[in-house]
């Protein structure tokens, strides 16, 4: 019979820093413990020199092999560098290929292009799990893959980027077994694109973390920000918020910013001189969100894109109120969130007329709560998984 390993590809952050991303491996790790893994992580950067010993996650004991790969060369030969780059990788990571049952890969840039080769040199199951269109984040303002490698700035380095990342996604799209969308709000444009067999099966937050908020509803409406500094996130638009709330006057209202370094240094110091300047305003950097949500009321997202991002699912497994402006899977489903072209200042008002019904804040949050309750916690999500990979494996021939 053939083994049961499983080759996880990916970009990015894990096990080294937090992020939607890194949690989802680490919780994917966590649940899907009857298989075994080997993990093929694309690095560039600070994330290519961390050692595991230093990671902020635990790898677990059936990860039987971790190793960490440089991206390509990207310099306008992109056919041409990928098959020297492939070339340059087979002996490392063709044994893990041909030696695992399914290869399964965590976005459509150059993990999952590693992904499809190997899945087609060795006739593996090749699955994809999307977090995010990577294409549609370089237009919108992304500074850098996940990998690291670090978007041009100018506008016609960005548009050849984001074209050359949209048409290896296609590629992968057409060649993976199964599509795995966290996001509804992207499916239309994986399907555009040449994706088959969509599923959606979403993000999620630990079963533990449901219930009541520590410390209940507060006599002063505590607003909260919880992200990387990164600029697709963001952080800047939250100074605009306590903003709007300071014209608007008749409240007490405080601030609670935890965020986390993310690699854009200049970002990052507009982010601290601001801070400064808000004496309601407490800014908590590189910290678990989770020593702090139940501190909040409201949480505001203020993402140029996002899918469906864990932070919205984790304020409300708290009874904590998403507010902000519709992206991707943050609607009005899972908060109080605006019309992108709303003002701070309408947002404000929205939040504090809201906040003067507490029977009508506690049902619009309740009424939210109970669906991530039935339908988002990591348990229930990734039995589904289990069911897939055993679908998987009943195709094969034994």
């Amino acid at each position: 019979m053939k083994n049961d390993h499983v080759l996880l590809i990916l970009e990015g952050t894990y096990p080294w820093h937090r992020g939607g991303v890194s949690e989802w491996v680490h919780q994917y790790l966590q649940h899907i413990s009857i298989r075994s893994f080997n993990i093929l992580q694309i690095a560039d950067g600070i994330h290519k020199q961390m050692p595991l010993a230093e990671a902020l996650y635990t790898v677990p004991g059936h990860v039987q092999h971790f190793e960490r790969i440089s991206p390509p060369k990207l310099n306008g030969r992109w056919r041409e560098n990928s098959y020297r780059w492939w070339r340059s990788l087979l002996n490392r990571v063709g044994p893990l290929a041909e030696h695992s049952r399914f290869i399964h890969i965590v976005n459509t840039g150059f993990a999952g292009w590693l992904g499809k080769e190997l899945a087609a040199r060795y006739d593996k199951k090749l699955i994809l799990t999307e977090h995010a269109l990577y294409w549609k984040e370089i237009m919108m303002g992304a500074a850098a893959l996940e990998c690291g490698y670090k978007v041009p700035e100018k506008k016609a380095g960005k548009e050849k980027i984001a074209d050359l990342v949209q048409a290896i996604a296609a590629e992968i799209y057409r060649a993976s077994d199964i599509v795995i969308s966290v996001s509804k709000h992207n499916i239309p444009a994986q399907q555009k694109q040449g994706a088959r067999k969509v599923r959606y099966i979403p993000n999620g937050v630990p079963a533990a973390w449901l219930g009541e908020p520590a410390s209940g509803r507060s006599t002063a409406l505590t607003i909260g920000w919880i992200g990387r500094c990164a600029e697709m996130k963001n952080p800047l638009k939250f100074f605009d918020v306590i903003d709007a709330f300071n014209r608007y006057g008749r409240t007490n209202a405080r601030f609670l910013m935890v965020v986390c370094e993310s690699g854009e240094p200049g970002l990052e110091q507009k982010v601290r001189v601001e801070s400064r300047k808000y004496a309601h305003l407490e800014v908590v950097w590189n910290r678990s969100a989770k020593a702090y949500i139940d501190q909040m009321d409201a949480l505001c997202i203020t993402s140029h894109n996002e899918s469906q991002p864990l932070v919205l699912l984790e304020a409300l497994s708290k009874k904590v109120l998403p507010a902000g402006w519709r992206t991707g899977d943050v609607t009005r489903e899972f908060g109080l969130i605006l019309d992108p072209r709303a003002t701070a200042d309408k947002l404000a008002a929205d939040i504090m007329e809201l906040w003067h019904e507490p029977v009508k804040w506690e049902r619009v949050v309740n009424r939210r709560f109970v669906k991530i309750k039935k339908h988002h916690t990591w348990e229930k999500i990734f039995a589904r998984y289990d069911m897939l990979f055993s679908s998987l494996t009943e195709t094969d021939i034994i």
